[in-house]
């Protein structure tokens, strides 16, 4: 009796496990989907969202691309461009490079400052 009670248990507690199962399965397609009708709204091309997710099914991709290019044409929707890419690491920042105020040209304005100051005082102590 205690036997069948245990099966019975095992059993109960196994078949919910395949309820996760699939829905972790269903949710990777979701995924896929968003991200195709993400990058059909931005106007990426298929080609460069496969690219960007390579871990993602370009099927669901593909699909979502797809759904979100009907509703767009359906709905006369205009391509909402996407935002620039963040700069990889290692890269050379441009803020720097144009003196977008970082602590790297505030430095460097605060080492010029006195010897334009002692420049402004020395050619004044001349005349």
């Amino acid at each position: 009796m205690t036997t069948r009670i245990f099966f019975l248990a095992v059993l109960v507690l196994g078949l919910s496990g395949c309820e996760r199962i699939t829905e972790l399965a269903n949710q990777s397609k979701l995924n896929g989907r968003a991200i195709g009708a993400a990058c059909r709204h931005t106007g990426r091309s298929l080609e460069d969202c496969f690219q960007r997710n390579p871990r993602v099914s370009k099927a669901d991709v593909f699909s979502g691309w797809k759904e979100m290019n009907e509703y767009m044409a359906k709905n006369k929707l205009e391509v909402i461009p996407p935002l620039p890419d963040p700069p990889k690491k290692g890269a050379a920042v441009s803020s720097i490079e144009i003196g977008g105020g970082t602590e790297a040209t505030e430095e460097k304005s605060a080492e010029a400052k006195p010897t334009a100051d002692a420049e402004k005082a020395a050619s004044s102590s001349g005349h």
